[in-house]
């Protein structure tokens, strides 16, 4: 004979745990609003020239803004930007190497 007390009142645990992922999910998506809202910077204050006073952009003779160029890379940039690539591609290439090796092996 069992002699166990059965319990009437149902088990309180789904509806807890429940209740926990909520707030979890809750709170990381207030986390995550306030990160990106705190990630927005202000805008730079304007140039100045050497008296402190804003700088005016270039005009032209009738008094209309110019455009200014963008400055191109220097050839030191270009240099070491193509070094870098050459490093990845290198590596790409013993990677494939690495690879085949081991299909070879596989087989």
């Amino acid at each position: 004979m069992n002699n166990f007390p059965i319990a009437d009142k149902p088990s309180r645990g789904p509806m807890l745990g429940t209740i926990i992922i909520i707030l979890v999910i809750i709170i990381g998506g207030i986390y995550i609003i306030s990160s990106r809202r705190g990630g927005e910077t202000t805008p730079p204050p304007p140039p100045t020239d050497q008296s402190g006073a804003p700088a005016t952009p270039p005009t032209d003779q009738s008094g209309n803004p110019t455009s200014v160029a963008p400055v191109a890379p220097s050839a030191d940039t270009q240099a070491a930007a193509l070094t870098g690539l050459n490093a990845v591609q290198s590596d790409l290439t013993a990677s494939e190497a690495d690879l085949k090796s081991l299909e070879t092996e596989i087989k």
